[in-house]
């Protein structure tokens, strides 16, 4: 099978947003590298809980057969 490549919005809260409830926080300054969510008590690091809401909305993107960002691309 063939990959796919799909543009996620600029905006989208993929740090501020818990990966497993779906929370998100309303500020998240950038020097805050890990945090709890208040809503399940999870403990994240923000750049790993961004690539799983990137890729939680990249597979859902492709499962309904749209995109996250208007702009979707087919790779190789």
């Amino acid at each position: 099978g063939g990959r796919s490549l799909v543009a996620i919005a600029p905006y989208f809260p993929s740090s501020k947003r818990c990966s497993c409830c779906g929370f998100t926080m309303k500020k998240l300054p950038l020097d805050v590298r890990k945090w709890n969510c208040p809503e399940c008590q999870t403990s994240h690091d923000r750049d790993i809980n961004a690539a799983r809401n990137i890729k939680a909305a990249g597979l859902a993107a492709l499962a309904h057969g749209e995109s996250v960002n208007p702009e979707s691309h087919q790779a190789a």
